[in-house]
């Protein structure tokens, strides 16, 4: 990989896209500043009704600012108590929520879902925390409202709404391992015609050191360089006061190379990534009726290609969906909500016998009813897929505020999950006899929220139970059998666990702000039966699920300056080779802020793995040491 040339030619196209972004902007920038356009909510009703009931976590702008330059993966493993399963920087990063495989994590953008049916997940590696606003974490079952594969829990990423402002944000940055990133962002337009563009480009070669183990020398990470770049422009017609129409595309190139494990003494291993996500959506909004249609565009390629070995393999997949929502007011606190849903994959391997699609439809409904300090949600599902139903998705929740400052929610769920496409049809090993997954998820949570002159206290505890029937696992080879991996269905998984958080915000002398916040995850993922190829006995901890984890943070404010430092514990998990031990990083910024007239400017210095600890998320992938990041960034109004 000639990894300065490449980066150069992307450079070079992000250069001209950051170009055409300014150029637009001083034209937009002429028409009358009179007129404004009114923010415009357009807000996926499911993805609120989630939270009815159950346990979500939002990462808002401003903690999500201070991790601009970072990948999905990186801000939800320092800035939240979630195990995020990173194989290194860079490189391929996954997340099981409440115990659950990386398949039962759903990932929404903009409601809609953009997971690799082949593998049925999403390289958080891959998502730049640039190209989102808004984060949220929605624990649990959801599988009566979307579907297959939302069985742990999943992650909406939002993009704000276009408002009449117009604004240019740029963003240069620089640190550990030769890392360089610049980012532009500009919002511009006319009354009922509002434009957002992004464009970012990223290198590094993250050559971090590491100790392979306990008393050896440190060495140097090889072969595990990284080129990243991207566009989503986003655009919005507010046809008249209560309809409209948002389009968004979202475009991304990504070349990694694959470091050797810590076993190994070299690798020639490389992925590149190149995706295109389009979509429209038409929402219009009345007295008693709303109404929202929307489709999707999903393309992806990877390419993979390990010279040593010989291998060179080209993945591809197409899905195109289409949904169709519509909710009315039946009564004061009574909404009746109803849907369908349809997808179309195509996809594409040398590891397939030939081109292998799926065809999924889906009908939904749900009731809300509001009456009192009672909140009550029922929602349903049906889905056939390649002519064969799901079970009936159901999901009954409910909340009580009948205490000041309390809130009792209960959740009752049942969710199911089709085996992905690598694990029908992959050669060798796919296969097409496996059933799905389903089970029954339950919770239950106290939520506190109370407030003083100067301060602000939240807090919650919840506790869950789920259980999975045919759970699918991937079994090593077996002797004189198979010489090549292949899933089964095991028996059942059993999951339970309780998760605590709490936050204070603290006002004093008005130019001081303060913000403790901690979270506590217990989580403990059993097999229900033995797996003599793994040397797992009933009642084992599943593979890469610690049974503690815990964040601890703090975030200051004075006049112009702010800082934060965090701390996340885990504890030790089972791998597939060898045990995980336990570990525990710090991070730490501190950014300085100066407005003057329409610029606004500020410096940064941050610092991740803060005590250089060495440490592991997967066994034989060590991952990176103590690191720095700087840079400034400009805004414009």
């Amino acid at each position: 990989m000639q990894f300065e040339g490449r980066l150069s030619i992307r450079l070079g196209k992000c250069l001209v896209a950051m170009g055409m972004v300014l150029g637009s902007f001083v034209l937009t920038g002429q028409h009358d500043s009179t007129l404004v356009l009114e923010e415009i909510e357009v807000t996926a009703q499911r993805i609120n009704l989630t939270e009815i009931g159950k346990h979500t976590d939002d990462l808002d702008s401003q903690a999500l600012a201070m991790r601009q330059y970072n990948n999905l993966a990186t801000v939800l493993a320092f800035q939240t108590p979630l195990y995020v399963r990173s194989y290194g920087s860079g490189t391929l990063a996954t997340l099981g929520i409440r115990g659950g495989s990386a398949s039962h994590t759903q990932l929404l953008w903009n409601g809609i879902p953009i997971r690799n049916p082949m593998l049925g997940l999403v390289d958080l590696a891959l998502v730049p925390s640039f190209f989102t606003d808004d984060v949220a974490i929605h624990y649990g079952g959801h599988g009566a409202a979307f579907g297959s594969g939302a069985v742990g829990g999943l992650i909406s990423l939002s993009n704000e709404t276009l408002s009449a402002d117009d604004n240019i944000h740029l963003h240069l940055a620089a640190g550990s391992w030769k890392t360089l990133l610049g980012e532009l962002k500009a919002n511009y337009g006319w009354k009922k015609f509002r434009f957002s563009t992004r464009v970012f480009a990223q290198g590094a070669e993250n050559n971090y050191r590491y100790r392979i183990a306990d008393g050896f020398p440190e060495t140097n990470q090889v072969h595990n360089e990284l080129m990243n770049m991207g566009l989503m422009q986003e655009f919005l017609w507010s046809m008249n006061e209560r309809e409209h129409l948002t389009a968004r595309l979202w475009y991304q190139e990504t070349d990694r190379q694959i470091p050797p494990t810590s076993t190994q003494t070299t690798s020639k291993s490389a992925q590149q990534d190149q995706s295109l996500r389009m979509s429209l959506q038409w929402t219009r909004r009345g007295d008693k009726f709303n109404w929202q249609v929307k489709t999707a565009w999903l393309d992806e390629d990877i390419d993979y290609q390990d010279s040593l070995i010989l291998l060179y393999t080209h993945n591809q997949f197409r899905t195109w969906l289409a949904e169709a929502e519509t909710s009315v007011r039946l009564a004061p606190g009574l909404n009746l909500a109803g849907g369908v849903y349809t997808e179309i994959v195509e996809a594409q391997s040398a590891n397939y016998e030939e081109g292998t699609s799926r065809h999924q439809y889906a009908a939904f409904a749900s009731l809300g009813y509001l009456r009192g300090d009672w909140v009550w949600r029922f929602q349903m599902r049906e889905e056939l897929t390649d002519g064969s139903w799901s079970p009936l998705l159901l999901d009954l929740s409910a909340e009580w505020s009948g205490i000041r400052h309390f809130t009792l929610k209960t959740s009752v769920s049942r969710n199911y999950r089709i085996p992905t496409l690598n694990d029908l049809y992959w050669r060798p090993g796919g296969n097409p006899d496996l059933l799905p997954e389903e089970g029954w998820t339950v919770e239950a949570g106290i939520h506190y929220t109370g407030s003083g002159q100067k301060t602000i206290l939240t807090s919650s505890l919840t506790a869950f139970t789920r259980n999975i029937d045919q759970w699918i696992l991937w079994m090593p080879p077996i002797k004189d059998i198979r010489n090549y991996w292949s899933p089964i269905n095991i028996a059942e998984v059993n999951s339970h666990g309780l998760e605590a958080r709490g936050n204070v915000e603290i006002t004093a002398m008005d130019d001081w702000h303060f913000n403790f916040n901690a979270g506590l995850d217990l989580t403990w993922s059993k097999f229900g039966g033995p797996l003599p190829e793994f040397m797992i006995e009933e009642g084992d901890q599943l593979f890469y699920v610690p049974v503690e984890n815990l964040l601890a943070g703090i975030r200051i404010d004075y006049a112009q300056w702010s800082g934060y430092y965090y701390h996340h514990w885990f504890g030790s998990s089972t791998g597939i080779n060898e045990d995980v031990k336990a570990g525990n990083i710090g991070s730490a910024g501190l950014n300085f802020n100066f407005l003057q007239h329409k610029l606004k400017w500020s410096l940064y210095l941050q610092a991740d793995n803060v005590w250089n600890v060495p440490y592991r998320i997967i066994e034989r992938r060590p991952m990176p040491g103590r690191s720095f990041m700087g840079g400034v960034r400009f805004s414009f109004s």
